[in-house]
């Protein structure tokens, strides 16, 4: 072998002792191995550029160039081969079983391998999470990443049953009384990937989507889906980081149902001062009719108001039979304004009901959707549509229940003291 020539070859020189041309030969060896190693990856490394960053390919696969380009694979698969030209030759430099380094090259050539491999296999599941991990339908990139784990774990395998010289299936046997120590130090990348299956498999989360959780202050937008956390930008700029576990352990809202259907649902009350709901007199009746949006509505109910009372033979009575209140016409206008607007769907559900009376009043709740999911635009209708029947309730002898402030408590003010003086100066 090469080494051995060397030998020969400083012990004709009479430089060195036996044992120290033995030692000089085997260093040289190792040396040229590994000028060998670095010449065969630079020259596999040019062959595959050729290859790769070819006319075809630039034409063909422009993103597969460029996540090769991103997870510089060529770099590693130009080791890689070098490992593998070199298992085949490294016999050729290996020094003989007697020599002092014989057992040190052959784990360094065999810790070389496992490393090239193990980059290689790395940069190749890199390259596939440049092409398929982003895909904001299916989140794979928290796959990818395991994948990545579990060659890592084998190559360190390997490499720990290198240097001690025992097969794997020994180390393993080894390892496995440490089994419930790697659990916890690994305990959320196995959660995380067990979620992430999950999250991917039942599509629940894609990047892009609008979620809100309040238990882990998130509500924006999705951008990254990781092994362990999916990271949120929030409408504030702000990045919250949810781990993947809490996604499916924990309730959250996702909003891309939403933005799919192409509205969005308004669900607003005013509460009503229930002290002015009354029933409707002949001089408010007949203003209120030359509204267009009632006057077919008030024309019917009239009709079907007034044979009711005639056939039960019910005199003008307030108490008995059937009348008009301001609140029930109150109530069909605001059904008949929302109908009528081009900014509301009239394709799905469009209500005012009412809700159970508090201490605040009355809730009148406006129920629609706006044709729009743009938030401005949707903030926009919302507020015209409430902004009009704040003020179209004095009209039907309505108002809306708010709890005295400290200028009603002045105005008040003032006007007791008004009335007094006045009585005063009566008395007078």
């Amino acid at each position: 072998m090469l080494s051995g020539k060397l030998a020969s070859w400083l012990l004709e020189l009479n430089w060195l002792s036996e044992r120290a041309s033995h030692l000089c030969a085997e260093i040289l060896c190792i040396i040229g191995l590994i000028v060998l190693i670095y010449l065969l990856a630079k020259c596999a490394k040019w062959v595959l550029c050729l290859v790769f960053e070819s006319g075809f390919m630039q034409k063909k696969f422009p993103r597969l160039l460029d996540g090769i380009h991103y997870a510089h694979f060529l770099g590693a698969a130009g080791y890689a081969l070098s490992a593998m030209a070199i298992m085949h030759v490294y016999g050729f430099f290996l020094p003989g079983e007697d020599a002092i380094l014989h057992a040190f090259v052959m784990r360094l050539v065999g810790i070389y391998g496992t490393l090239c491999f193990m980059f290689a296999l790395a940069s190749a599941i890199n390259v596939v999470d440049y092409l398929y991990g982003r895909n904001p339908n299916v989140p794979l990139r928290g796959v990818f990443q395991a994948g990545k784990i579990v060659v890592y774990l084998l190559a360190g395998l390997v490499i720990i049953s290198i240097i001690i010289s025992k097969k794997p299936m020994y180390v393993i046997t080894g390892l496995s009384a440490a089994a419930a120590v790697f659990m916890l130090i690994f305990k959320d990348p196995i959660l995380g990937f067990a979620a992430g299956i999950q999250l991917a498999s039942n599509r629940l989360l894609k990047i892009g989507d609008w979620i809100t959780m309040p238990s882990h202050g998130a509500d924006g937008t999705v951008v990254d889906i990781t092994l362990t956390t999916v990271r949120v930008q929030n409408f504030d700029n702000t990045i919250v980081n949810v781990p993947a576990y809490d996604l499916v352990s924990r309730p959250f809202q996702n909003w891309s149902g939403m933005v799919q259907s192409g509205v969005r649902r308004i669900k607003r009350a005013i509460n009503i001062d229930v002290g002015t709901v009354k029933f409707l007199d002949k001089e408010t009746l007949a203003r209120l009719s030359k509204i267009e949006l009632l006057e077919d509505y008030l024309q019917n109910k009239v009709k079907e108001i007034q044979n009711f009372n005639q056939k039960r033979k019910i005199e003008e009575n307030l108490i008995n039979g059937r009348h008009l209140t301001n609140l029930g016409t109150f109530r069909a206008y605001a059904a008949a304004y929302l109908m009528h607007l081009s900014t509301v769907d009239s394709t799905q559900t469009c209500m005012v009901r009412q809700l159970d009376p508090g201490p605040t009043g009355l809730p009148l709740e406006i129920y629609c959707f706006a044709a729009t999911t743009d938030w401005l635009k949707y903030e926009a209708i919302q507020a015209d549509i409430f902004d009009h029947l704040y003020a179209a309730m004095p009209q039907f002898g309505l108002y809306p229940f708010q709890q005295p402030a400290g200028r009603n408590v002045a105005e008040a003010g003032q006007e007791f003291t008004k009335s007094l003086d006045a009585l005063k100066a009566t008395q007078k």
